[in-house]
């Protein structure tokens, strides 16, 4: 089965304001808890028309299962410059200030100074370094950078040949290989049909 690798995620209702948004880039640290294993991404993520995506979003695409995402959107800020701070958040938190305004005309709140707001108001702001969400879906395979699935290379020989059928082999996406942003699918791909020429040359 083929699913859409390294894509943008949609979102329900209650994220709709990610798509006011579209446009805005910021860096943000995303995890991704599955049944046995955890993994985190560091680097950019863009908000667009239909959801979220960028690199951060792209990578974690490879692990979600349909389950629950959490995004720090601070990664570098800690919760202390928040506490004695007078200014408005807008201009404290080292975020686009469309994104925090945003942020906050979502939850009904107005942009002020941190120690103005309830304890309620605050536990919401404090969000931002660990908002989870469960995406509606991806983008789909026509948004897609690669495909996930396909075929198991437990049953391949070492030239990329389907063990019980003589002469068949496989190559690229159509092998369950998938790996992250940075060359590595297309150096996949050209590595997988160079080794397949190879056999076929020989034999």
């Amino acid at each position: 089965m083929f699913t859409p690798a390294l894509v943008g995620f949609s979102v329900q209702k209650d994220e709709f304001w990610f798509k006011e948004l579209s446009g805005v880039s910021l860096s943000a640290d995303v995890a991704i808890n599955t049944k046995n294993e955890s993994h985190k991404f560091s680097s950019d993520l863009l908000f667009t028309h239909r959801g979220i995506s960028g690199p951060a979003i792209l990578n974690a695409s490879l692990f979600w299962q349909k389950g629950r995402i959490c995004i720090n959107f601070l990664p570098k800020f800690s919760e202390k410059n928040l506490i004695n701070g007078k200014k408005q958040l807008s201009s404290v938190l080292p975020l686009p200030k469309r994104f925090v305004l945003e942020f906050l005309r979502n939850f009904g709140l107005k942009d002020r100074a941190f120690y103005e707001f309830s304890d309620d108001e605050k536990s919401i702001i404090k969000r931002l370094f660990a908002y989870e969400f469960a995406p509606a879906g991806t983008f789909g395979f026509e948004r897609a950078e690669v495909t996930k699935g396909g075929v198991k290379t437990i049953f391949l020989d070492e030239n990329l040949e389907c063990k019980s059928v003589k002469g068949l082999y496989f190559i690229g996406e159509v092998l369950d290989i998938t790996g992250m942003l940075g060359g590595y699918n297309l150096h996949l791909a050209f590595t997988s049909a160079l080794k397949v020429a190879s056999a076929l040359k020989n034999n």
